[in-house]
């Protein structure tokens, strides 16, 4: 059996210190027995993306931009050797998008500039944009091979194309996280409330497995999160899994091909010589054998594509692989607290998972069944039978941790209110979670009780719907520091909505109120807005423009309002009845998208 440098674990600052005098260890996410005398219970933390985290790579989250960052940007070199690694047959497994030799075309027309000068992200692209290998082209053009690339084959050559930041200084520079200087709060409270809830699973310091498989790059987010759940009181360590390693893993037993695979599936290149300590990681990690458990009390998922990140977690056939399993039984018992962003929290779908699609596709075009299309194929020219904004489901659902549920993220910031009602109704989904930025629903289940906490900066939406409800679903609207407790007394669901640290008054419909104005469903925090207005006044119901139709929100006679003490004036709402009016005779007057 082979040994295993700890050089790499080192370096990380990890948990895996402990295993520096063993055989190559199994990296299985298992988690120690609660300490507890009772087993607690199951809990979930749905962040809605958009976190505002300041760091060294994100200074508009800062108040401050903090002096001496770490690491800097990524930055390009157009030279004979990027143009070769851009050009690898493994980075091009199927014959659709621009040849090699198109490429090649490209890159050299690139080069021609000042190869020898480093550029920006941004200059990189701009560089390649303006190749035009006609005499004139149009802005998307054939001749002009950027303009019709997805968005992995662009990720292939700007990976190809990367510079090392180690050639600059070593060891690698890292990301720092500011937590402190982050210019607003939320997102930082989400990452506090889930080392807590790690916490309390353990006496010691809590021990975090972070999962970054749904990143175009998975390896580039490690950083950040393994400082900020440190700089939080947690021991961090990344959990290096995705498509590449479960390919390697479990379909071909062979861990030497990694790197081929890499390029393979993730179209990702040179990764070894750009993080050499994760390289070596990840390459233990999946040589490692069932045979020591990392124990953990908590994994958290980072946001990129949902679709991307499941991949790490499921075989060709769709059945769990070993490592889901595993999480899945341990989140079952109680005995790890999950937690993920954006896709990290649409992928724990139990329901159906949705996948892909615009407000405004979704509520003008059927769902359908499927696999996402590819992001850039609308640009590309290549999408097929499904286009680029088409709302697509799973049935298989994603990780499957959010029982009975189909997650959504961005949620009224990228108005997709409507969006999760369609996914609902076209899942026959009986609940559904939505997320706003900067912000999570922290679901609490334990038997047939469930508890759900709105936290960071605006909360988010919980839905419920049964067989009888069409173009409706019932709707709370959670806003930070209130909960939303269910629970089933002789098979009738029970549902209570409360603040923290004040009690639920019901909605007074004597209250005056100005005249709302008509505005879209498709505007980003619209429909929030309008649960607003509703907690002051439930006279009458909103509708707002949803092309071809509209959207109603409307209270019932069950309806409270809990205003949140210290929530800058936000009120928690429900239930209410949020409805898609497909008849565009329904829609008010006036309003405009």
């Amino acid at each position: 059996m082979r040994r295993f440098s700890c050089t790499a674990a080192l370096r990380l600052g990890a948990v895996f210190l402990s295993f520096c005098a063993v055989s190559v260890p199994a990296f299985a996410v298992l988690v120690t027995p609660p300490i507890q005398p009772e087993t607690p219970s199951r809990e979930l933390f749905l962040a809605g993306g958009a976190l505002g985290i300041c760091s060294d790579l994100a200074p508009r989250a800062c108040r401050l931009v903090p002096d001496g960052a770490e690491r800097t940007p990524a930055r390009y070199v157009f030279d004979a050797e990027g143009r070769d690694r851009a050009l690898d047959p493994l980075l091009w497994p199927s014959a659709e998008g621009p040849s090699r030799k198109v490429l090649s075309a490209m890159l050299t027309k690139a080069d021609a500039g000042a190869p020898s000068a480093s550029v920006s992200g941004r200059e990189a692209e701009d560089r390649l944009f303006e190749v035009c290998l006609a005499r004139s082209c149009a802005e998307r053009d054939p001749q002009r091979p950027w303009s019709v690339m997805l968005d992995i084959e662009r990720a292939a050559v700007l990976s190809a194309l990367e510079v090392p930041q180690g050639q600059v200084r070593t060891p690698r520079p890292r990301e720092r996280a500011h937590l402190d200087e982050s210019a607003v709060n939320g997102g930082v409270a989400v990452l506090r409330a889930f080392v807590q809830a790690a916490q309390a699973r353990t006496s010691e310091r809590p021990k975090i497995a972070v999962v970054t498989a749904s990143a175009l790059d998975p390896m580039d987010a490690v950083d950040f999160y393994l400082d900020a759940f440190e700089a939080l009181g947690a021991d961090a360590v990344w959990w290096p899994v995705d498509a590449a390693v479960a390919e390697a893993r479990f379909a071909r037993g062979d861990c030497a091909e990694l790197a081929a695979l890499r390029m393979e599936r993730l179209r990702m290149v040179q990764r070894a010589r750009i993080y050499p300590d994760l390289d070596a990681y990840q390459n233990a990690f999946c040589q490692s054998q069932p045979a020591m458990m990392l124990q953990v009390q908590g994994v958290f998922f980072s946001g990129g594509d949902q679709w991307r990140l499941r991949q790490a977690f499921v075989h060709a056939d769709d059945r769990a692989n070993d490592w889901l399993l595993e999480l899945q039984q341990a989140y079952a018992a109680g005995r790890v607290v999950v937690g993920g962003t954006s896709a990290g929290a649409a992928v724990q779908s139990a329901s159906w998972m949705l996948s892909n699609g615009d407000v405004e596709a979704a509520v003008a075009r059927a769902a359908r069944v499927g696999a996402p299309p590819e992001p850039g194929c609308g640009r590309a020219g290549r999408c097929g039978a499904i286009p680029e904004d088409a709302l697509t489901v799973w049935p298989a659902g994603g990780l499957r941790l959010a029982s009975g549920a189909i997650v959504d993220t961005h949620f009224s910031e990228r108005a997709r209110e409507l969006r999760l009602l369609m996914a609902m109704q076209a899942a026959d989904a009986r609940w559904g979670y939505g997320a706003d930025e900067a912000s999570a629903l922290h679901v609490s289940e334990q038997g047939d009780r469930r508890e759900i906490e709105a936290l960071g900066e605006s909360g988010g939406w919980v839905m419920r719907r049964d067989a009888s409800m069409r173009d409706e679903v019932e709707a709370w609207y959670l806003a930070p520091g209130s909960r939303l407790s269910i629970s089933s007394d002789a098979g009738v669901e029970r549902v209570q909505m409360a603040a923290l640290s004040a009690a639920g008054v019901a909605v007074d419909a004597s209250v005056a109120a100005a005249q709302m104005q008509a505005v879209s469903a498709f505007e980003s925090g619209a429909l929030r807005a309008a649960a607003q207005r509703l907690s002051a006044t439930c006279e009458s119901p909103i509708r707002l423009s949803a092309e071809p139709g509209a959207a109603e929100l409307r209270c019932v006679e069950t309806t409270m309002s809990v205003p949140m003490p210290g929530s800058a004036g936000k009120s928690s709402i429900g239930p209410l009845r949020l409805r898609f009016l497909r008849d565009a005779t329904d829609r008010p007057a006036g309003a405009t998208r």
